[in-house]
């Protein structure tokens, strides 16, 4: 799990790195968002595979291959 959170987050990094309104680098920001995942994956992995399914849903959504789009609150009040 670790490694393709690292390297999900990883590959977005920008070559430029340049710093956004937040103040932050580019890598910064990304490398913020990778440790709110790892972090979210270890300390709620029943909410993280809910979002881990629905990114997976959602893609297959974008490509055309689910005519609809789930509903993510659904999904996430069903899991509690």
């Amino acid at each position: 799990m670790i490694e393709v959170i690292t390297k999900f987050f990883d590959s977005m990094k920008d070559e430029e790195n340049r710093v956004l309104e937040t103040g932050l680098s580019q890598h910064q920001t990304v490398d913020a968002l990778k440790q709110v995942a790892l972090l979210s994956a270890q300390d709620y992995p029943e909410k993280f595979e809910v979002y881990v399914k629905w990114f997976l849903s959602s893609s297959m959504y974008l490509l055309d291959e689910n005519d609809e789009l789930d509903d993510i609150e659904q999904q996430l009040r069903l899991a509690r």
